[in-house]
């Protein structure tokens, strides 16, 4: 605040932009609650910030409360109780009109932190330095996972021959897959059947770069996904497709058609022209048909079909924006290109954050790293 210039903003207004173009908020927290701003009928009124009281929050609060408001990575220092400190640099110990009473309001500030956050406690000035380029390093590398961009498909069979009789919800799914999308998801707390598993690993391979479905079950408990299991759409076509003799005729006639450019159009000849008269004739029959051929899929048979081609073991991290370098290890050491990660987030804004399983690609990460750590070598050797 000191090597602040002289501006038209308040002193408020120009920290709460500042904490606006951050990537990332550190806060080292002593015994001064701060400066608190007032607002006056000739001023503009003090700026909104969630949960903050004008005229009884510090700007230093401001700070913190506009970073907890914006979801950035929060970093929060304290001084140790122990380490010894200048009186005057306590609140309650200087004498003035605008001189805290007592230190209540800052012990409820570091209070407040202690609950909300994982905090670090700092005595000396080079304990608080390690500390903070410790942290702002792992800040840095956590910000490197991405997650890989999967495909929701939904309910398998349909509850009527006439709305799904050709795996219509699989045909959305497929035709709308992006082509940087490589995991279809599909959860077993709805139906799905084993032909239909084959029609969605058939129909991504032929039209997207979908080459793994991701399997989870949510039947427990509608707000935690389990892995169920990783597994490449190749493995499902061969051990599926050797269960039902359908399958070889759809592979027959699929192999016939010359498929157009639009996915869409794409699907829907597939469905059409090769999926429905490999078992019948299309409506109720082709549907009764595939009904009997089928076997619903579970847990306990996917374990069964598939044994080790099916990856069940999740790397599960709380919080992928405070991931550690141990978890780091496990994702880059993780025996596969792509890393099923069961977290806990928002899987749309403003809703309850919940355990849900994703992907992580591991080709990705790896290069985001190597670019990261050889930047940092540029920085320390002050390379232009």
């Amino acid at each position: 605040m000191e090597d602040m210039v002289a501006a038209a903003d308040t002193p408020l207004a120009k920290v709460l932009e500042m904490v606006d173009r951050s990537e990332a908020y550190v806060g080292v927290f002593a015994w001064r609650y701060g400066y608190v701003p007032q607002s006056a009928p000739s001023q503009p009124p003090l700026p909104a910030v969630t949960t903050a009281v004008p005229g009884a929050t510090s700007i230093t609060h401001y700070e913190y409360l506009r970073a907890r408001q914006n979801g950035l990575p929060i970093l929060a220092f304290l001084l140790d109780e122990r380490a010894p400190w200048p009186p005057a640099m306590i609140d309650g110990h200087l004498r003035g009109p605008e001189a805290p009473a007592d230190a209540t309001r800052i012990r409820d500030l570091r209070t407040q932190l202690q609950q909300e956050r994982i905090v670090a406690w700092f005595i000396t000035p080079a304990d608080l330095e390690a500390r903070v380029a410790a942290a702002i390093t792992m800040t840095g590398l956590s910000r490197q996972i991405d997650l890989a961009e999967t495909v929701s498909l939904g309910m398998g069979p349909g509850s009527s021959p006439l709305n799904d009789s050709g795996g219509m919800s699989i045909a959305h799914g497929i035709a709308t897959a992006r082509p940087s999308q490589r995991v279809l998801k599909i959860d077993l707390a709805e139906v799905w059947w084993s032909t239909r598993l084959y029609l969605a690993a058939a129909l991504a391979e032929r039209l997207t770069q979908v080459r793994w479905l991701l399997v989870v079950d949510s039947t427990r408990h509608t707000d935690e996904e389990r892995l169920v299991g990783l597994v490449p759409t190749s493995a499902v076509l061969a051990l599926v497709g050797r269960m039902h003799g359908q399958t070889a005729r759809f592979e027959r006639a699929a192999g016939r058609l010359k498929l157009p450019d639009n996915a869409q159009t794409a699907t829907r000849l597939l469905l059409d022209d090769a999926w429905l008269p490999a078992f019948a004739y299309g409506g109720s029959e082709a549907h009764a048909a595939e009904s009997q051929a089928q076997k619903t899929a579970s847990d306990e048979l996917l374990q069964r079909w598939f044994g080790g081609s099916l990856l069940s073991s999740a790397v599960s991290i709380a919080d992928l924006s405070r991931a550690s370098v141990v978890y780091l290890l496990l994702l880059v050491s993780y025996p596969c290109e792509l890393v099923p990660v069961s977290t806990s987030r928002e899987v749309s804004p403003g809703q309850a954050r919940r355990t849900v399983v994703d992907v992580v690609d591991k080709s990705s990460l790896n290069r985001r790293l190597a670019l990261s750590y050889l930047q940092e070598l540029k920085q320390r050797a002050r390379i232009d």
